[in-house]
């Protein structure tokens, strides 16, 4: 019996001193657990400092005895700051506030939104670039307002480019400037051509002075409109702006048809009307002279940042061509050519 028991003693002893040596055998110091896990011994002892690792202590000289599990947890710290992973995560996924996918997930949403602002930025320093930029002082603001626009939501650039027209083009016909593109002027900016196109627009309209009207005829009967006058103009640009963005080719338009058969007789004929219109096409020159370059420059833009504006032009087109195409198999001359030969004349 006192056998038994002895031999059962030195059963549990001998337990004790494997698990002990083997405890022995897998404590590593800091020299070691640097070599496991490649990472320097200053980030050990950072990482220690901020709670991620506790690394018991020798008691007889006081050095840390790392175990495997710190060897473990190391390696994890080390590949996920390798992934630009906050040490707060990290710390939020060792003590279990937050699991590994969810901290992972949340690392994507902010690469991704870094992605954005470094293509963004990026995207207004090659726009400065291709400008060519010389002075120094008038740099900063520029960029400032690039970046600002390249923020501002789809309302906001809405608003933007319609304050930015009013400022070009004061008074009443700003106003009715900005009705003929208002249902286009909420732009999608989706990839980076669009960015790009995008910053080219706000350079574009930057750089164009407050207009001054001196001889277009048409922009100075505008500016002295009165509100029903301009609303009612107003409308007429709404309805046919509608009615060009749903035209269909098979469609024959009767009443712009027969309008322009009745210009083209009357041109034709000479007389009053002829006269009358002769010297609107010089008022016409003027207005041109004065709005042309800065609406060709601006819808040149617009097709690119709304689609709808891009079909509204197309459809604009054909309208037109289907128009000109039935004068001209009626009369054989459009209005549009008695036009040319007697711009040509002035």
């Amino acid at each position: 019996m006192l056998d038994m028991y002895r031999t059962d003693t030195l059963s549990i002893k001998l337990k004790k001193i494997y698990f002990l040596t083997l405890w022995e055998v897998n404590k590593m110091n800091i020299k070691i657990a640097s070599e496991k896990t490649g990472l320097t011994k200053k980030a050990i002892k950072y990482y220690e400092n901020e709670g991620l690792i506790s690394p018991l202590k020798n008691s007889e000289n006081n050095y840390r005895e790392y175990s495997d599990e710190d060897i473990v947890k190391l390696n994890l710290i080390g590949a996920l700051r390798a992934l630009d992973i906050t040490i707060v995560d990290i710390k939020n996924v060792i003590i279990g506030k937050k699991s590994l996918p969810e901290t992972l997930i949340e690392a994507v949403k902010k690469i991704d939104e870094n992605i954005n602002y470094l293509g963004k930025s990026k995207l207004i320093i090659t726009s400065l670039i291709e400008k060519n930029l010389t002075d120094y002082r008038s740099s900063g603001e520029q960029i400032k307002k690039l970046r600002k626009t390249l923020e501002l939501s789809r309302d906001d650039k809405k608003e933007y480019i319609s304050h930015t027209l009013l400022r070009i083009f004061p008074g009443n016909f700003g106003q009715v400037f900005v009705s003929i593109y208002a249902p286009f002027l909420s732009v999608t900016i989706d990839n980076d051509e669009k960015k790009k196109i995008w910053l080219k627009l706000v350079d574009f309209l930057d750089s164009v002075d407050e207009v001054v009207y001196k001889n277009a005829f048409l922009i100075k009967q505008i500016n002295n409109s009165d509100n029903d006058n301009l609303d009612g103009l107003k409308k007429a640009l709404d309805t046919q702006c509608k009615y060009i963005l749903d035209y269909d080719e098979n469609t024959k338009d009767n009443i712009m048809i027969n309008r322009q058969i009745e210009l083209a007789k009357s041109l034709k004929e000479g007389g009053e009307l002829k006269q009358k219109f002769s010297k609107g096409l010089e008022d016409l020159k003027q207005f041109m002279k004065v709005v042309g370059p800065i609406q060709k420059g601006f819808e040149e833009y617009l097709c690119i940042l709304n689609e709808d504006y891009k079909k509204y032009k197309d459809n604009e087109i054909k309208m037109l061509a289907n128009v000109n195409k039935t004068v001209k198999d009626k009369l054989g001359f459009t209005a549009n050519e008695l036009i040319k030969t007697l711009n040509e004349g002035n």
